[in-house]
């Protein structure tokens, strides 16, 4: 009997010591909670990627993904990093692949792999945390714990279906399904079994949910009438697609109108960004080359609708200020978009969703660096080519240790880095002497971008930045071959009888007979004298031919011919390059809308009406004809003229300071914000267009606004005072000639626009910055000297 007791002790002990020593590992474990979890490239995303729980250690494996490109994408784990369990911690013995308290970078790719070692946990733990304490920018991963203890919650939860899309989420006060949300009108969950009954609401729709057993991380569920297996999902993203998606198409309708929906949840926001109230959503407008930006109202949860303008397949970036998804949206579609704060979750719902999914768990990336300063541009080509090399074979790398993403992701990936390198390409130009691409370059471009641009062209917004600078460069380099406008060649069509057609054509003899002669002087002096003799003893003629040139006829003809010598030309570059005919009328728009928008007039009808024969898009076209039809109705809206100030009172003074000083006279006794713009220049017109929230927020201060206008065309003058409403009672505004508005600016040493001065109540320049836009900094200092 003695015997048989210690054989079994001994049995017992060895069985005891054999427990211990096994190895628990977690595989890809979930979290409940991470603070660092962000798009892992402006934000650094930290994933537990594996636990081993030894008798004599607890080993936790930490993946890191955040860009290394700048030195500042830093970070470093504290010394006394810790696990905690109940109450009681387990603070770090070592590490491997970094060092602890010290700052560091990930590698080159992007990521880093980090393990700890801590003392063992106790042998009956499911759950712990990982963190470095309680302050605000500590590491803190909470409720870390297997798989298999996650499968036993039905609340929260998220589920795929078969096909690996995910159908539907079961929270604590919403279900997801259909890209919408339902409220629970009934949740019975039986505790013992794991089975549960639900009956969901939407408005009037109604759905009865049954949900089966778990049975490892899978269960049967019904949704109405459909019933299916269903698997949790338990990572931050949706684990790879079960087969291959092999379609290489998107959606393409042909450039027509249409709309896509994003319905969303930004879930459980940090306080600090939760005080952003609109989810935004922007992409680049390839008819204009213009960001646009669609806002939607945050409720208290952080949930929105929003519905999109889209003419095709377009690639968008949303919620960059918080959020940095990049993504690609098809029309006639209906997203559900749940971005979690607290989880990490990321992941889109819908009928054809799966590049979207896959985009969220392998991102796009920037492709390469900018040209610098004096580098070789042929041998910049030499490093675009290798870098496009690189990245295509990192992307199929991708693809074969994952297999089943699709081939569209492979092509759309490809395609965005394509588009990257081609913009920088394009845009390597400015940093030549000339401006311009070298042969070399230029046929780089064309044989490895240009014609192989992915279609539709929406697909990647750095196309419509490479559309402007490689058809610019083409231009450059076709003009020896274009046609020019030169109004001297239509003397005829401009004089308005005969007796001006005599006068013209006498007057063109006459210059270059009058520019024969004075080039054959042989100095400068000799010349400069000639030419005054000249023109003093045929003064008569050439005030009635300069009559003539600036007659409304002969402007209005100059304006007509030159735009549509401009677009001919433009015909020609396109057809060297073998455009297609949508390409085609994207740039003929383009330039029509942009010579609006530069000029902020309207086109004449003249012009029009060529446009409306070269152009056959109907998207296109209704772009130009919208834009010219706003400053048509400008151009034809009254306002207070007493704004604009005659400087008739200022023709006698050329110094600046004498000018200013003038202009400023009548001001005296108020503060005067000067603002030195031009219509011409973008950043000054968007500055006007808040010209009544500036008004309204320094109303109570007795300011006068002045504003000079550089190098700005009357009617281009005034409709964008009239577009912004930048007048009033205490407003005053100035188009000087070029010679007296370029005085003031060398005596204010205005370098750049716009320019803003204060002046104050005695005239005096006052000796500090001046940001316009910065109207709480501007308030703070005329309190102070109020």
């Amino acid at each position: 009997m003695k015997t048989i007791l210690i054989t079994l002790l001994l049995t017992l002990s060895a069985f005891s010591v054999q427990a211990r020593e096994k190895t628990i590992v977690w595989e890809q474990p979930t979290t409940e909670f991470c603070n660092v979890n962000g798009d892992g490239f402006f934000y650094p995303a930290f994933d537990v990627t594996r636990v081993e729980m030894k008798n004599d250690e607890t080993i936790v494996h930490i993946a890191v993904a955040w860009r290394s490109d700048y030195p500042e994408y830093k970070f470093k784990i504290a010394k006394d990093i810790y696990l905690k369990v109940g109450d009681e911690r387990f603070t770090v013995v070592s590490a491997d692949g970094i060092e602890l308290d010290k700052f560091t970078q990930t590698n080159k790719d992007g990521r880093l792999m980090m393990t700890f070692h801590f003392p063992p946990l106790p042998d009956d733990t499911k759950s712990f945390d990982l963190t470095e304490g309680d302050q605000k920018r500590s590491i803190q991963i909470k409720g870390i714990k297997p798989v298999e203890e996650r499968w036993q919650q039905l609340l929260p939860s998220y589920w795929c279906n078969q096909q690996g899309d995910w159908k539907i989420a079961f929270l604590k006060d919403y279900a997801i399904y259909d890209c919408k949300f339902w409220s629970y009108k009934s949740c019975d969950i039986n505790t013992k079994t794991g089975k549960a009954e639900m009956v969901i609401t939407n408005g009037n729709d109604e759905l009865k949910v049954s949900i089966g057993k778990n049975h490892k991380g899978s269960r049967t569920i019904t949704i109405g009438n459909e019933k299916g297996k269903y698997k949790m999902i338990t990572s931050r993203f949706l684990p790879d697609y079960p087969t291959k998606d092999t379609r290489t198409d998107f959606v393409d309708n042909g450039y027509k109108l249409d709309t896509v929906t994003v319905v969303g949840w930004l879930k459980d926001m940090p306080e600090d960004l939760s005080q952003l109230k609109t989810f935004d959503i922007s992409y680049t407008n390839l008819f204009t080359d213009k960001r646009e930006t669609v806002n939607a109202d945050l409720d208290e949860q952080g949930r929105f609708t929003v519905k999109l303008p889209i003419v095709n397949s377009t690639e968008f970036f949303c919620d960059w200020r918080r959020c940095f998804v990049r993504t690609m949206l098809e029309p006639g579609k209906t997203y559900f978009m749940l971005y979690d704060f607290k989880e990490g979750r990321r992941y889109f719902m819908g009928d054809d969703c799966r590049l979207q999914n896959e985009l969220f768990k392998y991102p796009n990336k920037l492709a390469a660096k900018r040209i610098e300063d004096g580098e070789d541009l042929d041998k910049y080509i030499d490093y675009v080519d290798s870098i496009l090399k690189v990245k295509f074979a990192e992307i199929d790398q991708l693809s074969s240790e994952h297999p089943t993403l699709s081939t569209r992701y492979n092509s759309y990936k490809k395609g965005c880095m394509r588009m990257q390198l081609a913009r920088d390409l394009a845009q390597a130009r400015f940093i030549t002497k000339d401006k311009q691409l070298t042969d070399k370059a230029r046929r780089y471009a064309y044989d490895n971008f240009w014609t192989k641009i992915d279609q539709p062209y929406t697909l990647h917004h750095e196309l419509s930045v490479f559309l402007t600078d490689y058809l610019d460069d083409a231009t450059l380099n076709s003009q020896s071959a274009m046609e020019t406008f030169n109004l001297i060649d239509h003397l005829n069509d401009i004089a308005a009888n005969d007796e001006e057609r005599a006068l013209l054509s006498q007057w063109n003899v006459w210059k270059d007979d009058a520019q024969a002669r004075i080039d054959a002087e042989p100095t400068v002096e000799d010349k400069e004298r000639l030419a005054k003799e000249i023109i003093e003893a045929n003064a008569e003629m050439i005030a009635k031919v300069d009559k003539i040139f600036s007659s409304e006829k002969t402007q209005k003809y100059a304006k007509v011919h030159t735009f549509l010598n401009k677009l001919k030309n433009g015909l020609y570059v396109l057809d060297s390059l073998k455009a297609t005919p949508f390409i085609k009328d994207v740039w003929l728009a383009r330039m029509a809308y942009l010579e609006i928008d530069w000029r902020r007039t309207s086109l004449l009808p003249e012009i029009m009406d060529s446009l409306r024969a070269k152009v056959t898009n109907p998207i296109c076209l209704a772009m130009v004809e919208k834009q010219n039809d706003h400053y048509l109705a400008i151009e034809n809206r009254d306002f207070d003229k007493l704004v604009l100030k005659s400087s008739d009172n200022l023709k006698d003074l050329s110094d600046g300071e004498a000018l200013l000083k003038k202009i400023l006279e009548p001001f005296k006794g108020k503060f005067v914000l000067l603002d030195i713009w031009g219509t011409w220049c973008g950043p000054c017109k968007n500055a006007l267009s808040h010209s009544t929230e500036e008004y309204e927020r320094l109303k109570d201060y007795d300011i006068e606004f002045l504003y000079l206008a550089n190098n700005s065309p009357q009617e281009s003058w005034e409709n964008v005072i009239k577009e912004y409403n930048v007048s009033g009672p205490n407003v005053a505004h100035y188009n000087l000639p070029a010679e007296q508005q370029k005085a003031i600016e060398r005596y204010l040493n205005v370098h750049s626009f716009p320019t803003y001065k204060l002046f104050d109540r005695n005239g005096r320049l006052l000796d500090l910055k001046v940001d316009a836009h910065n109207l709480d900094s501007l308030v703070q200092f005329l309190d102070k000297i109020k």
